[in-house]
Protein backbone atom coordinates (compact mmCIF):
# COMPACT_ATOMS: atom_id res chain seq x y z
CA UNK A 1 0.00 0.00 0.00
CA UNK A 2 1.20 3.73 -1.25
CA UNK A 3 1.11 6.61 1.77
CA UNK A 4 -1.53 7.76 -0.87
CA UNK A 5 -3.66 5.14 -0.93
CA UNK A 6 -3.25 4.87 3.22
CA UNK A 7 -4.10 8.85 3.43
CA UNK A 8 -7.31 7.82 0.85
CA UNK A 9 -8.38 5.02 3.47
CA UNK A 10 -8.13 6.97 6.42
CA UNK A 11 -9.93 9.78 4.96
CA UNK A 12 -12.75 7.93 4.07
CA UNK A 13 -12.55 5.66 7.71
CA UNK A 14 -12.81 9.62 9.64
CA UNK A 15 -15.47 11.13 7.33
CA UNK A 16 -17.75 8.11 7.76
CA UNK A 17 -17.02 7.93 11.68
CA UNK A 18 -18.01 11.32 12.07
CA UNK A 19 -21.48 9.95 10.89
CA UNK A 20 -21.62 7.07 13.18
CA UNK A 21 -20.57 8.68 16.40
CA UNK A 22 -23.26 10.96 16.20
CA UNK A 23 -25.45 8.40 17.31
CA UNK A 24 -24.13 5.88 19.27
CA UNK A 25 -25.24 8.02 22.72
CA UNK A 26 -28.45 7.31 24.25
CA UNK A 27 -30.64 9.84 22.51
CA UNK A 28 -31.84 13.15 23.69
CA UNK A 29 -35.49 14.11 22.95
CA UNK A 30 -35.97 16.75 20.55
CA UNK A 31 -39.10 18.71 20.04
CA UNK A 32 -40.80 17.78 16.82
CA UNK A 33 -43.06 20.78 16.88
CA UNK A 34 -44.74 23.39 19.11
CA UNK A 35 -46.15 22.62 22.75
CA UNK A 36 -50.19 22.81 22.45
CA UNK A 37 -52.88 21.57 24.64
CA UNK A 38 -54.57 18.78 24.00
CA UNK A 39 -57.52 18.54 25.96
CA UNK A 40 -59.88 18.95 23.39
CA UNK A 41 -59.24 15.25 22.47
CA UNK A 42 -60.15 14.45 26.42
CA UNK A 43 -62.48 11.28 26.54
CA UNK A 44 -62.51 10.75 22.61
CA UNK A 45 -61.34 7.21 20.94
CA UNK A 46 -58.66 6.17 18.52
CA UNK A 47 -58.90 2.84 16.52
CA UNK A 48 -55.48 1.26 15.47
CA UNK A 49 -54.75 -1.21 12.63
CA UNK A 50 -51.28 -2.93 12.57
CA UNK A 51 -50.24 -4.15 9.57
CA UNK A 52 -50.18 -8.14 11.62
CA UNK A 53 -51.64 -7.51 15.01
CA UNK A 54 -49.02 -10.56 16.50
CA UNK A 55 -45.76 -8.39 15.57
CA UNK A 56 -43.73 -7.52 18.33
CA UNK A 57 -42.69 -4.05 16.64
CA UNK A 58 -46.76 -3.31 16.21
CA UNK A 59 -47.81 -4.52 19.67
CA UNK A 60 -44.77 -2.29 21.53
CA UNK A 61 -45.44 1.19 18.87
CA UNK A 62 -49.41 -0.01 20.25
CA UNK A 63 -49.14 -0.21 23.40
CA UNK A 64 -47.26 2.89 24.05
CA UNK A 65 -49.76 4.56 22.02
CA UNK A 66 -52.70 3.62 24.39
CA UNK A 67 -50.42 4.80 27.78
CA UNK A 68 -50.09 8.06 25.90
CA UNK A 69 -53.47 8.53 25.12
CA UNK A 70 -54.45 7.30 28.67
CA UNK A 71 -53.28 10.87 30.04
CA UNK A 72 -56.55 12.28 28.48
CA UNK A 73 -58.98 9.52 28.66
CA UNK A 74 -58.40 8.14 25.18
CA UNK A 75 -59.81 4.46 24.79
CA UNK A 76 -57.47 3.23 21.95
CA UNK A 77 -59.18 -0.01 19.82
CA UNK A 78 -56.54 -2.02 18.93
CA UNK A 79 -58.02 -4.29 15.74
CA UNK A 80 -56.87 -7.82 15.63
CA UNK A 81 -56.07 -9.13 12.11
CA UNK A 82 -53.31 -11.09 10.38
CA UNK A 83 -51.80 -9.18 7.61
CA UNK A 84 -54.29 -9.37 5.16
CA UNK A 85 -55.85 -6.58 3.21
CA UNK A 86 -59.23 -7.47 3.36
CA UNK A 87 -58.73 -7.18 7.31
CA UNK A 88 -57.02 -3.98 7.19
CA UNK A 89 -60.45 -2.80 4.44
CA UNK A 90 -62.67 -4.16 7.26
CA UNK A 91 -61.07 -2.48 10.35
CA UNK A 92 -61.16 0.52 8.36
CA UNK A 93 -64.54 0.39 7.63
CA UNK A 94 -65.58 -0.54 11.51
CA UNK A 95 -63.84 2.48 12.22
CA UNK A 96 -65.50 4.68 10.32
CA UNK A 97 -68.88 3.28 11.62
CA UNK A 98 -68.15 3.80 15.00
CA UNK A 99 -67.10 7.48 14.17
CA UNK A 100 -63.95 7.43 15.94
CA UNK A 101 -61.68 10.36 16.57
CA UNK A 102 -59.13 9.50 14.16
CA UNK A 103 -57.13 6.09 13.10
CA UNK A 104 -53.94 5.07 13.12
CA UNK A 105 -51.98 2.57 10.81
CA UNK A 106 -49.47 0.95 11.47
CA UNK A 107 -46.45 -0.37 8.71
CA UNK A 108 -50.05 -0.43 6.87
CA UNK A 109 -49.64 0.53 3.45
CA UNK A 110 -52.00 3.46 2.71
CA UNK A 111 -52.15 2.75 -0.56
CA UNK A 112 -54.40 -0.27 -0.18
CA UNK A 113 -57.02 0.73 1.84
CA UNK A 114 -56.75 4.11 -0.15
CA UNK A 115 -60.97 4.55 -0.75
CA UNK A 116 -61.24 4.02 2.77
CA UNK A 117 -58.85 6.87 3.83
CA UNK A 118 -60.62 8.98 1.64
CA UNK A 119 -63.88 7.89 3.26
CA UNK A 120 -62.57 8.54 6.56
CA UNK A 121 -61.59 12.16 5.30
CA UNK A 122 -65.41 12.52 3.89
CA UNK A 123 -65.97 11.69 7.81
CA UNK A 124 -64.08 14.40 9.23
CA UNK A 125 -61.60 11.31 10.91
CA UNK A 126 -58.22 11.96 10.49
CA UNK A 127 -56.28 8.97 9.24
CA UNK A 128 -52.34 8.73 10.89
CA UNK A 129 -49.62 6.65 8.77
CA UNK A 130 -46.87 5.42 11.21
CA UNK A 131 -43.05 3.44 9.70
CA UNK A 132 -44.21 2.62 6.37
CA UNK A 133 -41.93 4.59 4.45
CA UNK A 134 -38.61 6.77 5.42
CA UNK A 135 -39.30 10.76 6.65
CA UNK A 136 -38.43 12.36 3.70
CA UNK A 137 -41.98 10.53 1.57
CA UNK A 138 -44.57 12.87 1.63
CA UNK A 139 -44.94 12.90 -1.97
CA UNK A 140 -45.36 9.37 -1.90
CA UNK A 141 -48.93 8.54 -4.04
CA UNK A 142 -50.51 6.49 -1.50
CA UNK A 143 -50.93 9.03 1.01
CA UNK A 144 -53.04 10.83 -0.79
CA UNK A 145 -56.00 11.75 2.03
CA UNK A 146 -53.64 10.55 5.02
CA UNK A 147 -53.91 13.69 7.31
CA UNK A 148 -50.72 12.70 9.08
CA UNK A 149 -46.70 10.81 8.77
CA UNK A 150 -44.80 9.65 11.28
CA UNK A 151 -41.95 8.14 9.09
CA UNK A 152 -39.42 5.89 9.68
CA UNK A 153 -35.64 6.68 9.92
CA UNK A 154 -34.92 3.93 6.94
CA UNK A 155 -32.57 6.27 4.90
CA UNK A 156 -30.60 6.95 8.15
CA UNK A 157 -30.27 3.46 9.08
CA UNK A 158 -28.74 2.84 5.82
CA UNK A 159 -26.75 5.32 5.73
CA UNK A 160 -25.08 4.46 9.14
CA UNK A 161 -24.72 0.74 8.03
CA UNK A 162 -22.58 2.18 5.05
CA UNK A 163 -20.62 4.39 7.35
CA UNK A 164 -19.64 1.89 9.57
CA UNK A 165 -18.58 -0.21 7.64
CA UNK A 166 -16.31 2.43 5.90
CA UNK A 167 -15.23 3.53 9.26
CA UNK A 168 -14.36 -0.42 10.16
CA UNK A 169 -12.24 -0.50 6.89
CA UNK A 170 -11.64 2.42 5.19
CA UNK A 171 -13.23 1.27 1.83
CA UNK A 172 -11.07 -1.47 1.24
CA UNK A 173 -12.68 -4.78 -0.22
CA UNK A 174 -16.36 -5.20 -1.87
CA UNK A 175 -19.62 -4.45 0.17
CA UNK A 176 -22.07 -6.70 -0.29
CA UNK A 177 -25.65 -5.16 0.44
CA UNK A 178 -28.64 -7.24 0.64
CA UNK A 179 -32.45 -6.38 -0.02
CA UNK A 180 -35.66 -7.23 -0.80
CA UNK A 181 -36.75 -5.16 -4.01
CA UNK A 182 -40.10 -6.25 -3.49
CA UNK A 183 -40.40 -4.03 -0.18
CA UNK A 184 -40.35 -0.33 -0.28
CA UNK A 185 -38.97 -0.04 3.09
CA UNK A 186 -36.20 -2.13 2.41
CA UNK A 187 -35.74 -0.05 -0.97
CA UNK A 188 -35.44 2.82 1.39
CA UNK A 189 -33.11 1.53 3.26
CA UNK A 190 -30.82 0.43 0.22
CA UNK A 191 -30.79 3.99 -0.82
CA UNK A 192 -29.30 5.02 2.50
CA UNK A 193 -26.35 2.44 1.55
CA UNK A 194 -25.78 3.86 -1.88
CA UNK A 195 -26.16 7.44 -0.42
CA UNK A 196 -23.47 6.79 2.00
CA UNK A 197 -21.18 4.99 -0.53
CA UNK A 198 -21.21 7.60 -2.77
CA UNK A 199 -20.49 10.37 -0.42
CA UNK A 200 -17.51 8.98 1.43
CA UNK A 201 -16.52 6.58 -1.01
CA UNK A 202 -17.98 6.98 -4.52
CA UNK A 203 -15.13 5.08 -5.93
CA UNK A 204 -15.62 1.60 -3.50
CA UNK A 205 -17.17 -1.83 -4.72
CA UNK A 206 -20.91 -2.19 -3.57
CA UNK A 207 -22.22 -5.29 -5.06
CA UNK A 208 -25.59 -5.27 -4.74
CA UNK A 209 -27.54 -8.73 -3.93
CA UNK A 210 -31.68 -8.87 -4.31
CA UNK A 211 -33.72 -11.49 -2.41
CA UNK A 212 -37.58 -11.14 -2.64
CA UNK A 213 -39.07 -11.25 1.31
CA UNK A 214 -40.78 -14.51 0.95
CA UNK A 215 -37.38 -16.24 -0.38
CA UNK A 216 -35.48 -15.36 2.63
CA UNK A 217 -34.80 -19.16 3.89
CA UNK A 218 -34.69 -20.83 0.32
CA UNK A 219 -32.49 -18.59 -1.95
CA UNK A 220 -30.91 -15.49 0.45
CA UNK A 221 -28.00 -18.33 1.61
CA UNK A 222 -27.13 -19.37 -1.55
CA UNK A 223 -27.16 -15.79 -3.40
CA UNK A 224 -24.81 -14.57 -0.39
CA UNK A 225 -22.37 -17.13 -0.96
CA UNK A 226 -22.48 -16.39 -4.49
CA UNK A 227 -21.37 -12.69 -3.88
CA UNK A 228 -18.60 -13.99 -1.65
CA UNK A 229 -17.79 -16.13 -4.53
CA UNK A 230 -17.35 -13.70 -7.07
CA UNK A 231 -15.53 -11.24 -4.91
CA UNK A 232 -13.30 -13.03 -2.38
CA UNK A 233 -11.95 -9.04 -1.11
CA UNK A 234 -15.39 -8.47 0.55
CA UNK A 235 -15.14 -6.96 3.89
CA UNK A 236 -18.64 -6.40 5.13
CA UNK A 237 -22.06 -7.76 4.21
CA UNK A 238 -24.87 -5.38 4.44
CA UNK A 239 -28.22 -6.38 5.31
CA UNK A 240 -31.06 -3.96 5.27
CA UNK A 241 -32.51 -5.70 7.87
CA UNK A 242 -30.74 -7.68 10.75
CA UNK A 243 -34.08 -10.85 10.32
CA UNK A 244 -31.38 -11.48 7.58
CA UNK A 245 -27.92 -12.35 9.27
CA UNK A 246 -29.51 -15.85 9.90
CA UNK A 247 -29.17 -16.65 6.47
CA UNK A 248 -26.04 -14.58 5.92
CA UNK A 249 -24.24 -15.97 8.43
CA UNK A 250 -23.82 -19.87 7.18
CA UNK A 251 -22.95 -18.34 3.96
CA UNK A 252 -19.72 -16.42 5.53
CA UNK A 253 -18.82 -19.78 7.31
CA UNK A 254 -19.34 -21.97 3.83
CA UNK A 255 -16.97 -19.56 2.23
CA UNK A 256 -14.30 -19.90 4.49
CA UNK A 257 -14.83 -15.87 5.70
CA UNK A 258 -15.44 -16.18 9.15
CA UNK A 259 -13.80 -13.62 10.80
CA UNK A 260 -13.01 -12.12 7.60
CA UNK A 261 -16.32 -10.74 6.13
CA UNK A 262 -18.50 -9.04 9.21
CA UNK A 263 -21.94 -7.49 9.32
CA UNK A 264 -23.42 -4.16 9.72
CA UNK A 265 -27.12 -3.70 9.62
CA UNK A 266 -30.34 -2.62 11.47
CA UNK A 267 -33.55 -3.56 13.14
CA UNK A 268 -31.79 -3.94 16.66
CA UNK A 269 -33.12 -7.49 17.18
CA UNK A 270 -32.25 -9.38 20.27
CA UNK A 271 -30.81 -12.01 18.24
CA UNK A 272 -28.51 -9.81 16.02
CA UNK A 273 -27.60 -7.87 19.13
CA UNK A 274 -26.52 -10.92 21.30
CA UNK A 275 -24.25 -12.03 17.72
CA UNK A 276 -22.74 -8.77 18.71
CA UNK A 277 -22.25 -9.26 22.10
CA UNK A 278 -20.21 -12.64 21.38
CA UNK A 279 -18.01 -11.13 18.83
CA UNK A 280 -19.16 -12.94 16.31
CA UNK A 281 -19.94 -12.00 12.27
CA UNK A 282 -22.15 -9.00 13.47
CA UNK A 283 -20.72 -5.92 14.82
CA UNK A 284 -23.10 -3.50 14.30
CA UNK A 285 -26.74 -2.79 14.57
CA UNK A 286 -28.77 0.17 14.36
CA UNK A 287 -31.96 0.38 16.35
CA UNK A 288 -35.24 2.62 17.78
CA UNK A 289 -37.26 2.73 20.60
CA UNK A 290 -40.49 1.12 19.87
CA UNK A 291 -41.57 2.99 22.75
CA UNK A 292 -40.39 6.09 21.71
CA UNK A 293 -42.41 5.63 18.20
CA UNK A 294 -46.10 4.77 20.24
CA UNK A 295 -45.06 8.51 22.40
CA UNK A 296 -44.66 9.71 18.74
CA UNK A 297 -47.50 8.25 17.01
CA UNK A 298 -49.00 9.69 19.80
CA UNK A 299 -47.99 13.17 19.30
CA UNK A 300 -49.10 13.37 15.70
CA UNK A 301 -52.66 11.86 16.55
CA UNK A 302 -53.52 14.56 19.69
CA UNK A 303 -52.19 17.14 16.70
CA UNK A 304 -54.74 16.23 14.56
CA UNK A 305 -57.47 15.54 16.89
CA UNK A 306 -57.40 18.90 18.30
CA UNK A 307 -57.01 20.50 14.83
CA UNK A 308 -53.24 21.37 15.31
CA UNK A 309 -51.44 21.12 12.09
CA UNK A 310 -49.53 17.59 11.57
CA UNK A 311 -45.17 17.94 11.97
CA UNK A 312 -43.40 16.75 9.11
CA UNK A 313 -40.89 14.36 11.54
CA UNK A 314 -41.54 13.38 14.68
CA UNK A 315 -37.97 12.95 14.92
CA UNK A 316 -37.72 9.24 16.61
CA UNK A 317 -33.98 8.99 17.20
CA UNK A 318 -32.22 5.72 16.50
CA UNK A 319 -29.07 4.87 17.97
CA UNK A 320 -25.96 2.64 17.07
CA UNK A 321 -25.12 -0.07 18.94
CA UNK A 322 -21.10 -1.86 18.82
CA UNK A 323 -18.97 -3.66 21.14
CA UNK A 324 -18.43 -0.46 22.73
CA UNK A 325 -22.12 0.24 24.07
CA UNK A 326 -24.01 -3.22 23.36
CA UNK A 327 -24.41 -3.58 27.27
CA UNK A 328 -27.17 -1.28 27.44
CA UNK A 329 -29.62 -3.65 25.92
CA UNK A 330 -29.20 -6.22 28.39
CA UNK A 331 -27.14 -9.38 28.98
CA UNK A 332 -28.70 -11.42 26.88
CA UNK A 333 -30.16 -8.55 25.38
CA UNK A 334 -33.25 -7.42 25.23
CA UNK A 335 -35.79 -6.12 22.67
CA UNK A 336 -36.80 -2.53 23.15
CA UNK A 337 -33.70 -1.37 25.30
CA UNK A 338 -31.04 0.87 25.45
CA UNK A 339 -32.46 3.74 24.17
CA UNK A 340 -33.30 5.71 27.53
CA UNK A 341 -36.92 7.35 28.37
CA UNK A 342 -36.44 11.11 27.42
CA UNK A 343 -39.02 11.02 25.62
CA UNK A 344 -41.61 10.50 28.50
CA UNK A 345 -40.71 13.81 30.15
CA UNK A 346 -40.36 15.45 26.55
CA UNK A 347 -43.68 14.53 24.98
CA UNK A 348 -45.39 15.37 28.48
CA UNK A 349 -43.78 18.77 28.22
CA UNK A 350 -45.06 19.11 24.73
CA UNK A 351 -48.56 18.26 26.18
CA UNK A 352 -48.62 20.72 29.13
CA UNK A 353 -48.34 17.37 31.23
CA UNK A 354 -45.21 18.45 33.32
CA UNK A 355 -46.49 21.66 35.12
Amino acid sequence: MTSSSGAVHNSVATAAGALVDKYTAVPAFSPPGPAFDPAKARGKSVFVIPVSASVSFNVYVANNLTAALKNFGIKTDYYSDTGQVSQWVAGMNTAISQHVAAIDLIDVDPAVVGPQIAQAKAAGIPVIVDHFLDTGHTSYSGYKNVAGIVGAPYNLAGRLEAAWALKQTGGKGTFVMVQSPDSLSSTDVAIGIRSEMSKDCPKCHLVNVDVPFNDWSTRMQTAVSSALTSNPDTTYVLPVWDGMVQYIQPAITAAGKTGKVHISTYNADPFALQDLQKGNAVTMDVGESYSWLGYALADQTLRLMTGHPPVSDEKVPVRVFTAANVGDTGRPPAINTGYGNAYLNGYKALWGLSR
